[in-house]
């Protein structure tokens, strides 16, 4: 696995330097930061929706922080896991459409650490901005909603890591198979919606990754469930999507 190291590194820089430090970070801090404050003013907008003159009165419990964690979870579950998707397209896909692939490989770097160097720099880039927009949020729901339990978040947020880094590894996937974003952006759509269906059936989501979906929002509501068979399932889909990717990989005409 010749040249993984400064591959790797050279990816993190390009992170640094690109869009794509904007993207995922950008979006975890927005919605670590405003989440408690819309939760704080939540009751209110909607009471205002009914008017003074409508005769309508609506009443909403006080908020709490439970809600701005609710609120902040909420995002990560639809908009950020969708973000993961798109920004996870290109990754092999757009280097190799544009030509640069054939240009890192034909230095001292091998397919197989072209391959783990990209992944792994997702990996790092999703899990520092998570936990970083996971302290942003404790902090400023303590803030707002003092004192705020942070064992709950702290939980449900590593829950949702685990299967936001499943999906940075079927999009790297993805992007080998296919040569477009869109059709590897299109087929990793398809499997959130499959993981979504999985849940359905009780055995899937008790002894497979596709229990992580739920999980999350469970360790909010204090009501935990059984959680080792998802995250091992998960872990284990990882290491052998991982390695199919590099298999398909090495075997493509670029």
């Amino acid at each position: 696995m010749s040249g993984f190291r400064p591959f790797f590194g050279k990816e993190l820089a390009e992170i640094r330097h690109t869009w794509r430090i904007w993207v995922i970070p950008g979006m975890l801090l927005f919605f670590a930061a405003t989440s408690p404050f819309l939760a704080l003013i939540a009751p209110k907008l909607v009471s205002s929706l009914a008017g003074p003159d409508s005769g309508l009165v609506i009443r909403l419990p006080e908020p709490t922080a439970f809600d701005a964690y609710g609120q902040f979870f909420k995002n990560l579950s639809q908009l950020v896991i969708i973000a993961v998707i798109i920004a996870g397209a290109g990754v092999v896909s757009g280097e190799r459409s544009s030509g640069t692939a054939i240009l890192m490989l034909s230095k001292p770097l091998s397919r197989t650490a072209f391959v783990l160097a990209k992944l792994a720099a997702q990996l790092a880039l999703l899990a520092g901005a998570t936990t970083l927009a996971l302290g942003v949020c404790l902090a400023v729901t303590r803030a707002v909603f003092p004192p705020a339990p942070v064992s709950p978040l702290i939980v449900a947020t590593l829950l949702w890591l685990v299967y936001a880094g499943l999906l940075v590894v079927v999009m790297t996937l993805f992007s080998v198979v296919f040569h477009s974003r869109g059709g590897a952006a299109g087929a990793g759509l398809g499997f959130l919606f499959l993981s979504l269906v999985a849940t359905i059936w009780p055995p899937a989501e008790r002894y497979s990754f596709a229990g992580l979906i739920g999980a999350g929002g469970r360790a909010l509501a204090s009501k935990p469930g059984p959680v080792a068979w998802p995250i091992a399932t998960a872990g284990i889909a990882m290491i052998l999507l991982a390695a199919l990717a590099v298999v398909l990989f090495r075997r493509q005409e670029l």
